[in-house]
């Protein structure tokens, strides 16, 4: 894969940036220990816990009320609208509107490296709507837990990150833990009815239904590979703005799921409906189109200026969030397996993340 960044004349286009001064490692350095930083990665920990929440929320009589990929549409266009303002905002390269045909073949060139990522995150997040149907919030969260798995053995193959016994021992304890609760919890659980009153949808118990196994495994297998790759992209091309790599990667996004959610709302017309792209969005769903949003941006943040640990750190104690909604907006009772996976998963963690 060749850098098309350095072949790119920088006078010549907008896709490029001045090189980082020697002290753009201390910039980063000082980034990594600011305030905003920290509350960059505080917010990411609720928007994660709250998405499974949020998305029960929108439920109506078993199913998701929205089309998952216009969700998804509106959400990539939020964020590639936010890219474009900020890369016009902040960039120190004179932007030229009138692009020739040789700047735009370079753009479209320096992009196709992005598809990939684009590619994966599509499948992933509209898997990640239809996902929550086939479990609750909390099963969602402790299984989503091997992402940490599959983001640690890809760190290795494509970035080429050694590990220690330790965390080895670390990741398959986390991964054993997680085996067992849904072994578990999946043997006892037959279709749980959630009674919906004028105020909450009140869950019985936990639960994972049949589908919900391998839905979990390809999802967790996909969000790593889409996290490490778009991590070695941002970091390869470091000199690149962050806001452009964005755009690059957000326009796959908007484009990917523009299609079938345009289908969607004609077939639901085509029924007799009144064509409304946005039908079943309510309070919550636009709620998550604005944590997601800030969520995304900020992720980009972290992957490029640290790494896809910090994203990891994120994942795991965003199970907090969701267990204390699942237990105060849904009313689920915890069953035993959560607990014994909640202190393996601890331990796991501790075991990984310690020095």
């Amino acid at each position: 894969m060749s850098d098309s960044a350095d072949t790119t004349d920088p006078k010549a286009s907008l896709l490029s940036k001045p090189e980082h001064s020697p002290n753009s490692k201390q910039k980063s350095d000082d980034l990594l220990q600011s305030i905003g930083f920290r509350s960059m990665i505080i917010f990411q920990i609720l928007a994660y816990g709250s998405y499974s929440i949020l998305v029960h929320l929108c439920e109506k009589d078993g199913a998701v009320a929205f089309s998952s990929t216009t969700m998804n549409f509106v959400l990539e266009f939020t964020k590639l609208i936010f890219s474009f303002s900020a890369l016009f905002y902040f960039s120190s390269v004179h932007v030229d509107v009138s692009l020739s045909r040789i700047q735009i073949r370079s753009w479209l060139k320096q992009s196709l490296p992005y598809s990939i990522p684009g590619i994966l995150y599509f499948i992933n997040n509209n898997l990640a709507v239809h996902m929550q149907v086939q479990m609750d919030p909390a099963s969602y969260q402790i299984l989503s837990n091997f992402k940490i798995l599959t983001t640690a053995i890809l760190y290795r193959i494509i970035i080429k990150q050694k590990l220690t016994r330790r965390k080895w021992f670390a990741l398959s304890l986390l991964f054993f833990g997680g085996l067992a609760y849904s072994i578990g919890t999946l043997k006892n659980s037959s279709y749980v009815s959630k009674k919906v009153t004028t105020t909450s949808i009140i869950m019985p118990e936990m639960y994972i239904r049949p589908l919900g196994v391998p839905m979990i495994a390809v999802y967790c297998i996909f969000s790593g590979l889409a996290g490490v790759y778009n991590e070695w992209i941002l970091k390869k091309h470091y000199t690149e703005s962050l806001h452009l790599q964005n755009i690059f990667l957000y326009t796959y996004g908007t484009l990917l799921n523009l299609f079938p959610a345009v289908v969607s709302a004609v077939a639901k017309s085509g029924s007799g409906q009144i064509f409304n792209p946005f039908d079943g969005f309510s309070f919550y769903t636009w709620l998550i189109v604005l944590t997601q949003a800030l969520n995304g941006l900020f992720m980009s943040v972290v992957i490029k200026h640290s790494s896809n640990i910090i994203r990891l750190f994120v994942i795991s104690f965003s199970l907090i969030v969701t267990s204390f909604l699942s237990w105060f907006i849904f009313h689920i009772t915890f069953n035993m397996y959560f607990y014994v996976s909640f202190l393996t998963m601890g331990c796991a963690l501790s075991l990984y993340y310690s020095n």
